[in-house]
C-alpha cells in the first residue's frame, strides 16, 4: 500500500535562502511556492530546484487581497488534502502579509505551521475553523439569497411556518446580524457577516460558478 505524501507549501520573497531550510528539513513530494511576483522559468530559484530534482510549481498571489491570497493557497492545499496527502506551511520567506495570508489557509486546512526565520519553529497542529466548516449551509444560503439591509417589518410579518425568523435569530446568535434603528429598523450584516457574505462571494468565482 502507498504511504501517505506530502506537500510543502513556501512563501517566497525574493532570496532563494527563504525555501532552503524548509525543503532540507520537512518531507515533500510536492512543492508548491507561494509568490506575489510572477517568476520567468529562467528564475535562479527554479533553475536551483530543477537542480535538486524537486518537483514545484508557482502560486501567484495578490497579498494586498488577503483574503483571496488565503482562498487561493486553501484550495491548493485543500485539493492534496482530498486525496489523502499531508500538507505543511512554511511561512519564512516574502513579506508579512504573504506570510499572513498562507497561514491563514494553513489555519483553516488543519496544515502544520513552520517558519525558520530564527531557529527552526514548528507550530504544534493549530485547526481553526474556517467559514466552510463554523457556517452552516442554511445559514450560508439566507446570507446569499437576501438583499441586505432587511427592514424588520418585512420579517414581522412572516407567518409561524417561515423558517427565515428562526434563521436570523440563529444569524444573530452567530454574530452574523444586528438591529440598526432609525426611521426604520433594519436587520443589517455585522462585520463578521460582511466577511462571511465576501468569502461566500470570492469562493463562488474562484469555483467558476453562474449560480
Amino acid at each position: 500500500m502507498e504511504g501517505r505524501r506530502d506537500l510543502l507549501v513556501s512563501t517566497i520573497g525574493k532570496e532563494v535562502g527563504d525555501i532552503v531550510a524548509g525543503i532540507r528539513s520537512l518531507p515533500h513530494d510536492d512543492l508548491v511556492l507561494v509568490t506575489d511576483a510572477a517568476m520567468d522559468e529562467n528564475a535562479y530559484v527554479l533553475a536551483f530546484l530543477r537542480r535538486l530534482g524537486i518537483h514545484h510549481e508557482v502560486l501567484l498571489v495578490d497579498p494586498s487581497d488577503i483574503t483571496g491570497s488565503a482562498l487561493l493557497i486553501e484550495r491548493k492545499v485543500q485539493d492534496h488534502l482530498d486525496r489523502g496527502w499531508r500538507a505543511r506551511v512554511d511561512i519564512t520567506g516574502g513579506g508579512k502579509l504573504l506570510s499572513d495570508a498562507a497561514m491563514l489557509a494553513a489555519l483553516s486546512t488543519g496544515s502544520e505551521i513552520c517558519c525558520f526565520e530564527m531557529g527552526a519553529r514548528r507550530f504544534p497542529l493549530l485547526t481553526a475553523m474556517g467559514v466552510r466548516e463554523a457556517l452552516p449551509k442554511d445559514l450560508a444560503d439566507v446570507l446569499r439569497s437576501h438583499e441586505w439591509p432587511m427592514p424588520l417589518g418585512d420579517i414581522q410579518g412572516k407567518g409561524k411556518d417561515d423558517p427565515l425568523p428562526v434563521m436570523l435569530r440563529r444569524m444573530k446568535q452567530m454574530d452574523l446580524v444586528q438591529m440598526e434603528g432609525g426611521d426604520e429598523m433594519l436587520i443589517c450584516l455585522t462585520k463578521r457577516g460582511k466577511a462571511c457574505m465576501d468569502w461566500i462571494r470570492r469562493t463562488k468565482e474562484l469555483s467558476g460558478s453562474s449560480e
